[in-house]
């Protein structure tokens, strides 16, 4: 009954994203809880060394960034890497930063793994205990013969079989008590079915069995041992941490985790070596632990934790370009944030696996001859990385003398472009439109609906354009850099606050329109919204595009539908697939707004 039931409100809920109709998408309401992050400054914990001390040439370290740089399918965000335990090199591409935390989607799931390990140590569960015997207060008494099988191990290995997937954390509030209510695909232990409500289930079952929720558990046992601070952890309507998600992490945190398994679980703290996490779980956990399919090889699973195509490695792995790759043979961690158009594995994979893999040529076990001018070409290759590559600075080559003679020389006023000259102070009302400054993909995950832009100014200074907009019943003025050089600002979207940093392009069209085109990433996440601004007399016309694109997301979230075994599910599939639905999807996924001048 509850099957239909759900099903009956996924239906819902996908005719009011065909609609439009964002802001009553879910059952219940948003509460914000995003709050302003400050920059981390000082150390990253770890010790560092030069990648020669460590025994790579500087220069191949370089090749790999550059190779991340200039491939289109990947907006690597930041990278670190750690051999011996000891960073060897970091870098982030502009706006973003080591200093503050990032989104980490499914990655979250390895550390709701750990967590489920450590309970287990401390004899406080079993990964046989069923499932439906640990909440006898939901009262489920009507429920599917194949609920009754599912263990802790389902839930960690994948192989749970359950229905209630992640489209229904959208429309059910109890998230606990529609998972007992579901059905299972297959009898549970039989297949693997990457569901992140099993991850969340983990996560409710860890409270229960302490008392308390995966951060506060966490944050003595794990996160303080290892001096990872400030943890923040989204929750489900209920309060509990979602588990599969919605854990946000610096890339130094996520590099420490990854050498915390290398270690086999051990790290140096409190003046002396402790085992935090149990030895024999990270074996267990980073061994495939999911049932062969038939004319096919295994699935790479082990207990939240994917296999990697190396000898011995493993990947905390998070959609859209989380990634934690541990590499035992090498004695190396690669930790990765992105915006990956793809939404797990992406070309990043493949170029770890050429520079640190089983074939690679450049790796000695001992140190390394010095090599100044190679260090410095990969450090002055570090410093100069931006993300948004269409307005990055282009590199001007090196003159010492001409620098010196430019000194004596007056300097010349800088001035706004010409091209700014007749859209400067000026402001837009905007026709109805699904268009929003947060990026959809953003809004869907963490439930934050906005209304859509009513009216947009623009003011131009030497270098940069203020942008203030009024979205919903936000106002926000984004900060740009017209010179390639990412701004970073602050914007409120209904009580969430998310830091930005914004660079702009100014030219024409083919038509002689003034265009301005706006890149705004929101650097603690992997989105970044684009905003196409483009004037004409007195009409404005704004196109909004984002990275990661929401066809792909789109395609995850209805593949997510159709792959539930539901018939409801299947036909509402089946439904957006024809012809005019799919235009009309189109105007919800890259939506137009269209303006007249105001106040003039």
């Amino acid at each position: 009954m509850m099957d239909i039931l759900s099903q009956m409100k996924t239906a819902d809920l996908v005719a009011k994203f065909i609609r439009g109709d964002m802001q009553r998408i879910t059952p219940y309401p948003f509460i914000p809880s995003k709050k302003k992050n400050e920059p981390k400054t000082g150390g990253c914990g770890l010790p560092v060394s030069t990648p020669e001390n460590e025994g790579i040439p500087s220069g191949y370290i370089e090749q790999l960034f550059t190779e991340l740089a200039s491939c289109d399918r990947i907006r690597v965000h930041s990278v670190m890497l750690l051999r011996h335990g000891k960073v060897i090199a970091q870098g982030s591409f502009r706006p973003y930063t080591a200093s503050y935390p990032h989104m980490m989607f499914s990655l979250s799931k390895s550390i709701t793994g750990m967590a489920v390990g450590i309970a287990q140590s401390e004899g406080l569960l079993s990964l046989d205990e069923k499932v439906i015997d640990l909440f006898p207060e939901k009262g489920v008494l009507l429920r599917s013969p194949r609920i009754n099988s599912i263990t802790i191990r389902h839930l960690l290995n994948m192989t749970s079989g359950i229905k209630f997937n992640e489209v229904g954390s959208f429309v059910e509030k109890d998230w606990v008590k529609a998972f007992l209510l579901s059905d299972c695909v297959f009898e549970p232990g039989t297949q693997f079915n990457y569901n992140s409500m099993n991850s969340y289930m983990l996560s409710a079952i860890v409270r229960k069995k302490t008392g308390t929720g995966l951060v506060e558990y966490l944050t003595p046992r794990l996160f303080e041992p290892l001096g990872i601070e400030n943890v923040n952890w989204e929750t489900c309507p209920l309060g509990i941490e979602k588990g599969g998600w919605g854990l946000y992490l610096h890339i130094a945190d996520m590099a420490k985790l990854g050498q915390l398994y290398l270690q086999h679980g051990r790290w140096n703290a409190g003046g002396g070596q402790k085992q935090l996490v149990p030895e024999s779980w990270v074996e267990e956990s980073t061994k495939i632990q999911t049932p062969p399919r038939e004319g096919k090889p295994p699935i790479g699973y082990g207990y939240q934790i994917w296999k990697f195509g190396a000898k011995g490695a493993y990947q905390y792995n998070g959609v859209f370009g989380q990634y934690v790759t541990v590499l035992p043979q090498h004695d190396m961690v690669v930790a990765m944030t992105s915006g990956s158009q793809n939404l797990f594995a992406d070309d990043s994979g493949e170029i770890i696996k050429k520079y640190f893999g089983d074939d690679a040529r450049e790796i000695a076990s001992h140190p390394l001859p010095k090599n100044s001018k190679a260090l410095h070409s990969l450090k002055n290759r570090l410093e100069n990385l931006y993300a948004v590559r269409e307005t990055a600075p282009k590199p001007q080559e090196e003159n010492r003398f001409a620098a010196l003679f430019l000194r004596f020389l007056p300097r010349r006023a800088e001035s706004i472009p010409l091209l700014a000259a007749g859209i400067n102070n000026r402001e837009y009302r905007l026709e109805n439109s699904h268009g929003t400054l947060m990026p959809l993909i953003l809004q869907c995950v963490t439930n934050n609906f906005c209304g859509g832009i009513t009216r947009v100014a623009f003011a131009f200074e030497p270098n940069l354009c203020r942008i203030r907009l009024y979205d919903g019943s936000d106002e926000n003025t984004i900060t740009a850099g017209l010179d390639g050089v990412p701004r970073r600002c602050d914007v409120t979207l209904n009580g969430d606050v998310y830091t930005v940093g914004a660079t702009a392009r100014l030219n024409t069209d083919e038509d002689g329109r003034t265009v301005l085109k706006l890149y705004l990433s929101f650097i603690e996440t992997p989105c970044m919204r684009v905003m196409k601004f483009i004037f004409y007399g007195d009409k404005l016309l704004i196109r909004f595009f984002e990275h990661p694109g929401v066809e792909a997301s789109t395609k995850m979230l209805f593949g997510l539908i159709g792959g539930s075994g539901n018939s409801i599910d299947k036909m509402l599939v089946d439904a957006l697939s024809q012809e005019r639905m799919a235009a009309r999807l189109e105007t919800i996924v890259k939506p137009r707004a269209k303006g007249t001048v105001y106040g003039e």
